[in-house]
């Protein structure tokens, strides 16, 4: 896996989602756009969406009160909303995946995330607070569904705590630093997560069956950010 990572990119979180056969510059992952009490990260980070032409925003923890906030302190982000290209969610991510209702309200969120991704034009863009476990759990799953290994799935999580951190690749960090990530893909995977053979297509599993995506919309959305493998 190759990841362009810069300081830019650890000042904002804001960079390329490309694992497994993933198209470049098509999906991209950050913290939230603006924090008001650095500006100069704020305009960082502008520079990032617009370099990236982003055309689409899933924020995963705003709803829509949030969303006017954030339109009314960044220009970019206005624009987007008036075109109605950007969607609030509310995810919450801290809770129990064996408790049934939480678990479907946690897929259907994600499932209108995904149909709002087919039905609009990206670069696209997906973010919540820190840019840590709503964003690095759809990052996850989608680099899983196009086959990358769970190494670079939670070396690519870790990055969101700074590349020399990510780098540490040993497995007391992988499963302690890397435990949020490694246990929520294990438990949408039915605890079978350590069958490399098969976590492809158990999280291509998910995506239907837990998240509730058509056989017609899956294909749609690896269409649009599935290539060639690198």
């Amino acid at each position: 896996m190759n990841i362009n990572y810069s300081e830019e990119n650890e000042i904002t979180n804001f960079r390329e989602i490309c694992m497994g056969s993933m198209k470049k510059g098509v999906l991209y992952r950050g913290s939230y756009p603006v924090f008001k009490t650095d500006k100069e990260r704020d305009r960082l980070y502008e520079k990032l969406v617009l370099e990236a032409g982003i055309g689409c925003v899933i924020n995963l923890a705003g709803n829509a009160d949030d969303l006017e906030v954030l339109a009314r302190l960044a220009p970019w982000y206005n624009s987007l909303l008036r075109d109605n290209r950007i969607i609030g969610l509310g995810i919450e991510f801290e809770f129990d995946f064996l408790d049934q209702f939480q678990y479907e309200v946690f897929n259907y969120k994600l499932r209108q995330a995904f149909e709002f991704l087919i039905g609009h034009s990206g670069p696209y863009l997906v973010h919540c607070n820190a840019g840590v476990d709503r964003t690095g759990f759809v990052a996850a799953i989608v680099g899983l569904l196009f086959g990358a290994n769970l190494d670079d799935v939670i070396y690519e999580y870790l990055l969101s705590y700074g590349e020399n951190f990510a780098q540490a690749r040993h497995l007391e960090l992988r499963h302690i630093t890397g435990r949020n990530i490694y246990g929520q893909i294990n438990a949408v995977v039915d605890r079978e997560i350590e069958d490399s053979k098969n976590l492809q297509a158990n999280i291509e599993k998910y995506f239907l069956k837990g998240i509730g995506l058509s056989k017609e919309r899956l294909e749609m959305l690896k269409k649009i950010l599935g290539g060639a493998p690198i």
